[in-house]
């Protein structure tokens, strides 16, 4: 009986509620207003009492019933704010659900539970939770994911994909009018970032971690605030790294946190047609991408990512198209209607494509038009060009060498012979073929950056360029070579591949090793320029956190780490050491030039691969050395310079060294560090002028000398 009695219960909470609209009219929860027209014009004539002659009494009242229940299902679905009432209470107007929920009985527990039992999202205060204050409400039902402390470490903090996640209760008016901006932006990211949702009244220590009251807080946000929502970057391992979202909840804000602050996406200039034609002149390295649309506002995801994504190979903009400006879109790139794309490649190769509608046309034309019609083979193009073992391609054609005339030549050669092929007028049935299926790859490759390329696939001036094919076999790392020879002339060079694609080894040379290529790595200004705009964003997130949280914790939390911040230096700074003064040059220290007898002349020997040795060979103290003196005057500060004048006639072995190597007395002599070898550069008796003597010891420095071989004389032993 008690069973009996508590589906009577259920029952009567049931039909309180109004009939399920999209159930009478066959349409899922997500249908658009379209297809719910086409369900109602259906059935309506299906039902329609006209449509009824010839049936029996009760068919016909069954009919006419189904037929009044249609009416009122499509008067609730065709009225926007009749729909989101349903979506959100269950009954079309606000009032009914008012009224009929004051006749529920008021004891505590949800309709049909049993005695004692605590409803879940209820207002009972006796469960092990509490309802939190809210009124009885039913779950609101997500596509999204539903996390606990079981999974929620797995799914979000070693996610490799950015997490949104709600903080919600079942029976909070917010939550559940935010409930439908919810599902639209989880239909929004399109794998930028995924969603999931807390239940607080399930599990309120995970809500205390993911949205706490305040950073240092180990209580959950207050339940009257709710909906909170809380962004994991990528690989975030813990829940200090959570940023907050304080935006309005709308689709549009909720993707640009995630695009921003989560992913770290580019954003994507909007362009007028005054800016649009200096960023297609920009830079000439990168395909230029531009979407036109009808609608102004921010990029979409898709074109963000593709912007972050491809930001090596594609330079990505959008315009808005405006109907007043239509004669000059048309007139100037042929361009009709929106959504529509407008792709610049090398050499003002300008394609149209028109009718861009939805996402998924938009991304083939993305992975289509990311590389140039020649591309770069680098270690991030392998496999979007596929000139690498085991894949689809069976030869690839490159172009290797270093930028000049001859190069640029070779690569627009190999670049026209391929734009030839993909034409309709291609003079190669197979090789267009080939393009086409993806079994032929033509590239070029720097020769300066990919050096182990260029050593492994020819040898010789690499100022000189090459065409060279490689012919690969299935999944083998070692390939088939062959280097063109022939004049710079399409029909040769397509002759040439054909014979090779067609498995031709007259000049092939089997069994070459496939090259590694260098990572690819940032210059110093992107790099710069990355850290910069990584640096402002936490800092103006810190910032606007230490705001809120004096306004929610109060002041004492922010201000006890602004001293800690600025405390910490203090604890660990050294004691700053008094600064030598820096010994000036008397007139004696510049006159003076020191002669080196034969313990110093052992002396610089021992400290070989320390210093470069100028001495001057004199016969007697009486010589002339002002010249040598103004030498060692102009690079004194140069401390791996050790100057001093040899008396040829006093140091032991010199003398013969000065004789075998015709450095007579006056000479000026530069040792290398490793003593072996020397040079000799003048005279410093005042024969050569004193400024030719220091180019030639600039050039010394700077590498771009020729040396003498020759052995650093023995000192006699006494």
């Amino acid at each position: 009986l008690w069973v009996f009695a508590l589906f009577l219960l259920w029952a009567t909470a049931v039909c309180a509620r109004d009939v399920d609209p999209y159930k009478i009219l066959d349409v899922s929860r997500r249908a658009n207003d379209g297809e719910i027209k086409k369900a109602y014009r259906k059935l309506s004539l299906r039902y329609h009492p006209d449509k009824q002659q010839g049936k029996s009494a009760e068919d016909v009242e069954r009919a006419q019933d189904r037929f009044v229940k249609i009416q009122k299902a499509y008067g609730v679905l065709s009225d926007a704010e009749k729909r989101r009432n349903y979506d959100m209470t269950g009954y079309a107007d606000p009032k009914d659900a008012y009224t009929k929920q004051q006749g529920e009985p008021s004891n505590g527990r949800r309709r049909g539970a049993a005695p004692g039992a605590a409803g879940r999202g209820g207002w009972d205060t006796g469960g092990k939770f509490g309802g939190f204050g809210f009124a009885q409400a039913d779950p609101i039902n997500s596509e999204t994911t539903n996390l606990t402390p079981q999974n929620f470490a797995k799914t979000v903090l070693k996610s490799n994909k950015p997490w949104l996640v709600q903080v919600y209760h079942d029976g909070s008016e917010m939550c559940q009018r935010v409930a439908p901006v919810w599902e639209q932006t989880a239909r929004a990211m399109d794998g930028v970032a995924r969603l999931g949702r807390v239940n607080i009244a399930l599990y309120p220590e995970l809500a205390a971690k993911v949205a706490p009251l305040h950073p240092f807080s180990s209580s959950h946000v207050n339940p009257r605030n709710l909906p909170v929502v809380v962004g994991f970057p990528r690989n975030c391992g813990a829940f200090w790294c959570r940023r907050k979202y304080r935006g309005m909840m709308k689709e549009s804000a909720l993707s640009a946190f995630a695009m921003d602050h989560l992913a770290g996406y580019e954003d994507v200039p909007a362009l007028t047609r005054e800016s649009l034609a200096a960023f297609l002149e920009g830079d000439p390295k990168k395909v230029k991408f531009v979407y036109f649309n009808s609608r102004a506002g921010s990029a979409s995801p898709l074109l963000r990512r593709a912007a972050t994504e491809y930001r090596n190979d594609v330079s990505v903009a959008q315009v808005h198209y405006k109907q007043s400006e239509a004669a000059y879109w048309i007139r100037k790139h042929g361009m009709h209607t929106p959504p529509a794309v407008l792709v610049l490649k090398e050499a003002g190769e300008k394609i149209i494509e028109k009718d861009v509608t939805g996402k998924d046309k938009l991304k083939a034309l993305l992975i289509e038009h990311k590389l140039k019609i020649l591309p770069e083979l680098r270690s991030s193009s392998l496999k979007s060009t596929g000139c690498q073992p085991g894949g689809l391609v069976r030869v690839c054609v490159a172009a290797i060498g270093i930028d000049g005339f001859h190069f640029t030549t070779a690569r627009d050669t190999l670049r026209a012979l391929k734009m030839t092929l993909q034409s309709p007028s291609s003079p190669s049935t197979t090789l267009s073929t080939a393009l086409e299926h993806k079994e032929l790859s033509m590239v070029w490759i720097d020769a300066r950056r990919q050096r182990g390329v260029r050593e492994a696939l020819f040898a010789g001036d690499e100022h000189m360029p090459r065409i060279v094919a490689m012919r690969f076999h299935g999944g083998e790392e070692k390939v088939d070579l062959s280097t063109y020879d022939g004049s710079m002339i399409r029909a040769d060079i397509a002759a040439w591949i054909s014979s090779i694609f067609e498995g031709d080894d007259e000049g092939m040379v089997s069994g070459v090793e496939f090259p590694k290529l260098a990572v690819d790595s940032l210059g110093f200004y992107e790099r710069a320029l990355r850290f910069q705009g990584s640096t402002l964003s936490w800092a103006r997130y810190f910032g606007a956190e230490l705001v809120y949280m004096s306004i929610e914790a109060g002041p004492a939390v922010p201000v006890g780490m602004i001293l800690t911040i600025v405390m910490i230096p203090m604890l660990f700074q050294r004691p700053k050491r008094r600064k030598k003064p820096m010994r000036k040059r008397s007139e004696m220290d510049q006159d003076a030039v020191i002669e080196l007898n034969d313990d110093a002349l052992e002396c610089l020997k021992e400290q070989h691969m320390k210093s470069l040795v100028v001495m001057m060979f004199i016969e007697s103290s009486e010589d002339d050395q002002e010249t040598f003196k103004k030498l060692r005057n102009a690079f004194w500060r140069e401390p791996i310079l050790s100057f001093g004048v040899v008396n040829i006639r006093k140091a032991s072995g010199w003398s013969d060294f000065a004789e075998s190597s015709g450095a007579a007395a006056g000479s000026v002599l530069v040792w290398h560090p490793m003593r072996t070898k020397f040079q000799i550069i003048g005279s410093g008796d005042g024969t050569i002028p004193h400024p030719v003597l220091c180019s030639k010891i600039e050039k010394i420095l700077d590498g771009m000398s020729s040396w003498q071989d020759g052995v650093w004389p023995v000192q006699a032993k006494t």
